[in-house]
C-alpha cells in the first residue's frame, strides 16, 4: 500500500513540474530569443513596430539615451523603423523591421568606429522585448 502512495505522490508530482515547463515554454513562445550578433543583439518578437518603437522609446527614456533621430520607411508592404540616440560614449541604433505577422528588432551600441558594446546591445533590447509583451 506505501508503495502505491509513494509512486502516486511521485508520478502526481512530475506532473505539476512537467506542466510549469510545459507553460514556461509556452509562454517563451511568445517572443524569441535575444542573439548576440557581430555588432549588437537581435530578437524575433510577434509584436508589430509602432508596439516596438513604443517600447524602445520608452526604454531611451529610462536609460538616459538621447534621441537623436528617427526614420520610418515602407516598401513591399513592410515598415522599418530606426531609432538612433547617444549615451554618455555610445552611439545607439534601434532597428525595427516588419516580419512576417511581428518585428525583427536589432540593437547596435557603438564605442568608437570599430569597437560596440553588445552586452549593452543586449540589456537595451531585453528591456524593450519586456515592455513589447
Amino acid at each position: 500500500m506505501r508503495m502505491r502512495i509513494r509512486v502516486l505522490v511521485f508520478t502526481c508530482c512530475t506532473l505539476a513540474t512537467l506542466g510549469g515547463c510545459v507553460a514556461a515554454a509556452a509562454g517563451a513562445g511568445a517572443v524569441g530569443a535575444i542573439y548576440v550578433i557581430d555588432r549588437g543583439a537581435e530578437t524575433s518578437l510577434l509584436a508589430t513596430p509602432p508596439v516596438v518603437e513604443a517600447s524602445a522609446k520608452r526604454v531611451f527614456g529610462e536609460m538616459g539615451i538621447k534621441e537623436t533621430k528617427t526614420s520610418t520607411t515602407r516598401e513591399g508592404g513592410g515598415e522599418k523603423v530606426v531609432l538612433e540616440g547617444t549615451m554618455t560614449d555610445r552611439d545607439i541604433s534601434v532597428s525595427i523591421e516588419t516580419a512576417g505577422t511581428g518585428s525583427k528588432v536589432v540593437v547596435i551600441a557603438r564605442k568608437s568606429m570599430v569597437t560596440w558594446d553588445k552586452d549593452l546591445a543586449k540589456q537595451i533590447l531585453e528591456k524593450i522585448v519586456e515592455g513589447a509583451k
